[in-house]
This record gives C-alpha cells, structure tokens and sequence, in this order.
C-alpha cells in the first residue's frame, strides 16, 4: 500500500500571528504562496492555513471542551520528541500526554487562532511517556 500524507487546511483569523507562532514557539518554516493561503512546514510535517470562512466549531478531549476552528491529528513515533521539546520551551496552548480509552497516548496545542493540534501515538509504539510514568 502507497503512504498517505495529511494535509489539512487550517483556519486562521490571522495568518501573521499563525506564522509567527508556529516559527517561534513550534519551530516550523513557513511559505505564503498567496496572500490569503499560508503552508508551515516541519520535517514530514506539513499545514496549510487560510482565513476562516465559516462559524466556529467545538471539539472536545478528555480535559474538555475547546473552542476550535479546526483540529488536525497528527500521528506518528517521533512525537515523543515533539512533547519534550514544546514542554522544555512552555510553548502556549500546550497540553502533555493522556492515555486515550482508544489506546493511544496523545497531547495538545492550542494555536491562538483556534486550531487544535492532537499528537498522538499507539500504546504499543513505544514505552509509556516519562510524564505519565
């Protein structure tokens, strides 16, 4: 079977403030290709931004419900890393490790423009996060 690639197109009410956090707090490179169309990249990682155009949205986790715009699911071994290093740097709108009731262990950001980030990786993916240890 031929690998997938995700890539979501996000809300945003403003694509410099989006820029800026994902550069500054979660270390992505960003690419206006328009002036109302914004990609980020990091590693394999890859989000496209736009202005909203459609009334807010609400998801919810196990810490409750959160106002979104949108909520990308991003899954995979390397998050882990991902974790620490968005802990170490009290990146805003983080949220550290659950266990999940559908065995996964995940965590959260919360961008300041309304987009839910969910991280998430299978039990059996490797050892339990030191965090919930």
């Amino acid at each position: 079977m031929t690998d997938l690639t995700v890539l979501p197109v996000l809300r945003s009410s403003n694509l410099d403030e989006t820029t800026a956090f994902y550069t500054n707090q979660l270390g992505f490179t960003p690419e206006r290709v328009a002036p109302d169309y914004l990609i980020m990249r990091r590693d394999q990682i890859e989000l496209h931004f736009c202005p909203p155009d459609h009334a807010r949205t609400y998801a919810a986790d196990d810490t409750g419900p959160l106002e979104t715009e949108a909520r990308c699911y991003i899954r995979g071994a390397g998050i882990d890393a991902l974790h620490d290093e968005f802990a170490a740097r009290k990146v805003p709108g983080f949220r550290g490790f659950v266990q999940t009731p559908w065995n996964m262990f995940e965590f959260y950001v919360s961008d300041p423009c309304g987009v839910l980030l969910v991280f998430g990786r299978s039990v059996t993916g490797g050892p339990v996060p030191p965090s919930l240890s």
